[in-house]
């Protein structure tokens, strides 16, 4: 068997163009690390765009800090207030931790991991980078347009309740929200470009699969049958990218399972390095998510029981659209994890392929050696995103969001009048 790109010639452009759009909105805010070469001009200029942003951002945190203090505060809740003011703080610190971490991973390493994926490319002849392009466009179309809307609704709501002057001054908490979902959209473009490796190994193993002989006792492929081992888009990846020679399967075959585990050692490594320049930022990410549905949920429960009052009768216009604006982080982390858990289940799909070839068919000797080899460093090298190796991005990790914002709100209502 021999693995051919047909669609694509220029590997390294078509991963830069994955995240195109996504690299547009992150230099807005000096954020994009994705692909930047390395050159002494080239890095006096990063640096000077960060600390431009980030005099910038900080000028306008510390003024409406100062505003809201004189002139704003007295008329809000200390709860409301207390959580408001940690917020701020916090997410101005996340925002030098974040153009920290883009500066550190942002150049020259960043190149070599792009690189990274050329070569794994070269090996796989992956096609699925229009999928994922397409998929990152609706993902940021979806998450633009939310963040857009809440942020209008919650913008509109304290201007009824108010006055529009002290709800200016607000506004800055929406940039900040926009950053975070800029960050997990980035994280979340990496975790795409994974799982369409992963994808390409898992449907090579069921080209193996599929020409591998079945033991004498079986005489019929029911997982084919039934669709529960293969897939439409395996077909029409075999179609574009195998071609077979009857003559020497048993011997290619081998030696494109020995590639596969190459490519699954270099791409651990890749999320190694996702790792290492997301893991504090989504940690803080996550940390402030937390602070912000905390303090929606509690604005949302004050204004309806009647505990904050407002200046103007807006009736409960601003507890919903706090609660838009808590739905629209929530959605936030659940695409992250999302994301990231698709990646886990390619990797268990691909153990899948291969204990029913192990079991069902009869490989050559040195096909087994390979397809078990290639297991054994599946098993021992997992796949996992992490947040400074705190907690790893899956669905558990949602639970224990969910209970802790549960937690904390009651807490805070309980006890701060």
């Amino acid at each position: 068997m021999q693995v051919r790109d047909v669609t694509i010639t220029k590997n390294l452009q078509s991963v830069y163009s994955t995240f195109y759009v996504l690299n547009i909105l992150l230099n807005i805010f000096a954020l994009n690390s994705n692909g930047r070469k390395e050159t002494i001009s080239s890095k006096y200029h990063a640096v000077f765009k960060s600390l431009v942003a980030s005099t910038i951002l900080g000028s306008i945190n510390f003024y409406t800090m100062f505003y809201k203090v004189s002139n704003v505060y007295h008329q809000v809740i200390l709860s409301i207030k207390f959580t408001d003011m940690v917020q701020m703080v916090y997410d101005f610190c996340q925002y030098i931790v974040d153009l920290f971490f883009v500066y550190q991973y942002g150049r020259e390493l960043s190149v070599e991991y792009f690189k990274q994926y050329e070569n794994i490319d070269k090996i796989l002849g992956v096609a699925y980078y229009s999928t994922v392009k397409n998929k990152m466009l609706k993902l940021i179309t979806i998450s633009l347009c939310i963040w857009s809307l809440s942020s209008a609704c919650d913008y509109a709501a304290w201007v009824l309740s108010f006055g529009w002057m002290n709800s200016t001054v607000y506004s800055i908490a929406y940039f900040y929200l926009l950053i975070k979902i800029l960050t997990t959209l980035d994280l979340s473009a990496h975790a795409l470009n994974i799982e369409c490796r992963l994808r390409s190994i898992s449907d090579i193993l069921q080209a193996c699969y599929r020409r591998a002989d079945f033991l004498p006792e079986i005489k019929v492929d029911y997982i084919n049958n039934k669709h529960w081992l293969y897939s439409d888009a395996c077909s029409r990846a075999l179609k574009l990218q195998m071609q077979y020679d009857p003559d020497k399967i048993p011997y290619n075959i081998s030696r494109d399972v020995k590639s596969l585990t190459r490519c699954y050692l270099m791409l651990t490594e890749q999320v190694a390095f996702i790792n290492k320049m997301f893991g504090i930022r989504i940690l803080m990410n996550m940390l402030s998510f937390l602070i912000d549905m905390i303090r929606f949920t509690n604005i949302a429960v004050r204004v309806v029981i009647g505990t904050q009052q407002m200046v103007y009768d807006s009736g409960y216009f601003t507890a919903v659209s706090s609660t838009m604006r808590l739905l629209n982080c929530v959605s936030v982390i659940i695409s992250l994890v999302y994301y990231c858990e698709r990646v886990y289940r390619q990797k268990e799909h691909i153990l899948n392929v291969i204990d029913h070839l192990l079991i069902n068919k009869k490989p050559t000797d040195h096909l087994r050696d390979d397809v078990t080899e290639l297991r054994d460093l599946i098993q021992s090298r997992s796949l996992r995103f992490n947040m400074a190796n705190f907690f790893t991005l899956n669905y558990s990790l949602l639970i224990s969001l969910a209970s802790v914002v549960v937690t904390y709100t009651i807490i805070i209502l309980q006890s701060m009048n």
